[in-house]
């Protein structure tokens, strides 16, 4: 009994500072950093046998009782695959925010020829990662919101990838100038959907306001993909002594088209709202087209079809 008690007692110490280590870690800690604070192999392997110390992936532990969350996870992740990996993909877009992108597992980018493997874990390995890549979320490595969006880009529909483009630009999550550079230099990898990002991004259409949904962007893309006339963006209207920002215009023949998502219906208020706009818009000779996404998924050509026929009886 007293042999277990100068055990702890002796190492005191070294468990605070684990403790310390875990809390900046997210609650997890390798088994190297548990032997470079002064434990033994007995020591660290005893705490695991007795359940004081729970494995989270091989060599990768946290303290009994701490709570699992996904930047632990993802921490635990990268002190699993050793220095120089980082969170990316799927997994880097959770932990920056960027919506629209699913992560089943924890995803890394591991330099080569390091190859570790795990069911819980995809690995995607590389021989060199650059600098302007690298970053990090609440101390994990990460990469850039930049690359994660060009990593993800070829998993995307042509719809989700440009919403998501429009909304990490109009959010400041990246610049055109840092993507067009990124592009640049990866390109030469042959990397998936790098390509569809290009053209969007050397798009006319991104200098125009930005699209601020899918439904925006599936019925963008319908117009572009049509013979009509390229509309205006997220254009301002001044009626009734308001101002409206509708979501395309054909400003010359007085015709706008409004996505009409679900997403937009809030209760009774914005009913009101939405209708007074309505109102407005139409008493001072605007017609307003309203498309929702079942139009747009059913049939491009019907969608096409009423905005030139409201142009044809405009003109």
């Amino acid at each position: 009994m007293s042999t277990h008690y100068d055990d702890y007692r002796d190492n005191e110490t070294p468990d605070r500072s684990i403790a310390e280590l875990a809390r900046r870690q997210h609650g997890v800690f390798g088994r190297g950093q548990a032997l470079e604070v002064g434990l033994t192999v007995h020591q660290v392997n005893r705490r695991l046998r007795i359940g004081r110390w729970e494995s989270v992936l091989p060599q990768v532990f946290r303290v009994a009782g701490a709570p699992s969350t996904p930047k632990q996870i993802a921490m635990a992740a990268t002190l699993w695959a050793g220095p120089g990996s980082l969170v990316s993909h799927g997994a880097a877009a959770l932990l920056w925010g960027i919506e629209g992108v699913r992560a089943p597992k924890v995803e890394l980018w591991v330099p080569a020829p390091r190859n570790p493997r795990d069911e819980r874990v995809v690995v995607h390995r590389g021989t060199r990662l650059d600098r302007a890549d690298r970053g990090s979320v609440d101390g994990i490595p990460v990469t850039t919101p930049t690359r994660t969006l060009i990593d993800v880009s070829g998993r995307l529909e042509d719809d989700a990838l440009l919403t998501l483009l429009e909304s990490m630009l109009r959010h400041g999550v990246t610049t055109r100038a840092k993507l067009s550079a990124r592009l640049t230099a990866l390109r030469v990898s042959g990397r998936a959907g790098a390509g569809r990002l290009c053209a969007l991004l050397d798009a006319d259409d991104l200098h125009s306001g930005h699209l601020e949904s899918r439904l925006e962007s599936r019925c963008w893309r319908i117009i572009l993909d049509s013979e009509l006339p390229t509309p205006a963006r997220q254009h301002w209207i001044v009626a009734g002594g308001r101002r409206y920002r509708v979501d395309f215009a054909w400003p010359s023949q007085r015709v706008v088209v409004e996505c009409d998502g679900w997403e937009h219906h809030g209760g009774r208020a914005r009913f009101e709202s939405d209708e007074q706009r309505r109102a407005d818009l139409a008493s001072h000779g605007w017609l307003v087209i309203p498309v929702t996404w079942k139009q747009c998924a059913a049939s491009a050509a019907d969608v096409v079809a009423r905005i030139a026929l409201a142009l044809r009886r405009v003109a």
